[in-house]
């Protein structure tokens, strides 16, 4: 929204998510409160991913370890639900248009992707169930 990034200190355990500045904990998230992952992916140069969250506004993330920090979200919340995380792929530029803000949470808006942006072939359990491919934003 504004063009400006943080630093943020990201620590991932089997009950949540959390974000740290200056040893102290700004925000964390319950991994049972996750609705899903979305990441840019080619032609998109960025290497961001957010992390969805229905009950509160959405976690927007740029990192180098992005495949795997999703990687473990994922592996974590089949521990947690025994089921997929729903994993979303977008070529957008970047995950503006695909991130909850607490401003629009206010305003009773998401930016949840639609269903066909749903990557099933990142699935870890059950399989491919269908050749989902990334689609032009």
């Amino acid at each position: 929204m504004f063009g400006w990034t943080q630093e943020r200190t990201f620590v991932l355990t089997d009950i949540a998510l959390y974000n740290i500045h200056k040893k102290e904990i700004k925000r964390k998230i319950l991994l049972e409160d996750i609705g899903g992952i979305t990441r840019t992916v080619p032609p998109s140069k960025a290497l961001e991913f957010t992390v969805h969250v229905p009950i509160a506004y959405d976690y927007r993330f740029n990192s180098h370890r992005r495949d795997e920090i999703i990687d473990l979200i994922k592996r974590l919340f089949i521990c947690l639900k025994g089921s997929n995380c729903p994993q979303f792929m977008v070529t957008a530029k970047n995950l503006n248009d695909y991130t909850t803000t607490e401003s629009d949470m206010k305003k009773n808006k998401t930016r949840f992707p639609p269903p066909e942006f749903r990557d099933f072939q990142s699935d870890l359990i059950g399989g491919a169930s269908n050749n989902a491919q990334p689609l032009k934003t």
